[in-house]
């Protein structure tokens, strides 16, 4: 099945609007001829670049330094594409073979930490499994960890996610600050310890596999119903991301001829091929993530 093309129509950003890329917020600012400045602050240090509309063809754009003396982040040269299409409002980037690698959404809220601390509780939020039995269910502020209610929250450092969870669970198997590891249908929690400057590190105990018992589509249910940045698939292997993208297929019915996938899909409960893949549509939310989630996949190597 081909992913169609993204194609932006006559659509414009609005003066003030506020973009989220996964990690900082930006602001847009209009200037003489239809150009757009985003600009944002990371540690006091200025970050800016510019998009500059491409003639006959409104809502594609192409990246351009800005012109204030501010710190360039994007790739001169870039494609960038306003898309308004199904409830969403977005930014998408393709690089020199037009292939999408990343996108800003359009958002109201001007707090990186919050927006964040909310993307990285999505990856993690679940039902899991501990090796021993033990029923862990992980939500925005809380988990349930063998029937007791704990506090739980996300270690932050400048407005980002450290990839680490505080969770304040005395009497029960998870507790203290434990740094999440992403594995394939699940968790990988390592306790951890801070030395004399506050840097964290792992201690020399056991960690707890926590593997996905969530009782409707599974551990990646999000990547269905959740829309990515591109910044979020740096925390998975490439095993791990083939299998994301495909459940997005599989959700939608997909028949696939892979063996392994097809073995694995057929296991699912909520599994149901379609009669053709003809037959199968995807959102404009599910093509997005897919077609980062190969992007991801073919850069891996590369990036490792």
């Amino acid at each position: 099945m081909m992913l169609t093309a993204l194609v932006a129509g006559a659509q414009y950003l609005e003066q003030g609007s506020m973009w989220y890329n996964g990690a900082l917020v930006y602001t847009a600012t209009l200037s003489d001829g239809g150009k757009v400045i985003l600009d944002s602050t990371v540690e006091g240090e200025e970050l800016e670049f510019m998009l500059v509309p491409v003639k006959g063809d409104p809502g594609t754009y192409t990246i351009a330094q800005g012109p204030n003396d501010a710190m360039m982040v994007e790739e001169v040269g870039h494609t960038v594409r306003l898309i308004q299409q199904e409830d969403l409002n977005i930014l998408c980037f393709y690089d020199a073979e037009d292939t999408l690698y990343k996108l800003m959404s359009c958002t109201r809220e001007e707090d990186n930490q919050k927006l964040n601390v909310e993307t990285w509780m999505t990856l993690i939020r679940g039902d899991y499994t501990m090796a021993d039995g033990t029923r862990v269910s992980i939500d925005w502020n809380k988990a349930l960890v063998g029937g007791t209610y704990v506090p739980i929250e996300p270690v932050t450092f400048n407005g980002h996610t450290t990839g680490i969870l505080s969770i304040d669970g005395e009497g029960t198997p998870l507790n203290g600050p434990m740094e999440v590891e992403f594995i394939k249908c699940g968790l990988r929690l390592y306790p951890v310890g801070y030395d004399e400057y506050e840097f964290p590190h792992r201690l020399l105990v056991d960690s707890f596999t926590l593997t996905s018992s969530s009782s409707n589509y599974g551990c990646y249910d999000f990547v269905c119903n959740t829309l990515l940045h591109g910044s979020e698939l740096n925390y998975y292997d490439k095993p791990t991301l083939r299998l994301m993208r495909n459940f997005i297929l599989a959700r939608r019915g997909y028949v696939f001829q892979s063996k392994d996938l097809k073995a694995y899909f057929e296991k699912q409960p909520w599994y149901k091929p379609a009669d053709s893949n003809d037959d199968v549509q995807l959102s404009l939310l599910e093509r997005l993530n897919i077609e980062l989630i190969k992007y991801r996949e073919a850069t891996f190597d590369k990036e490792v």
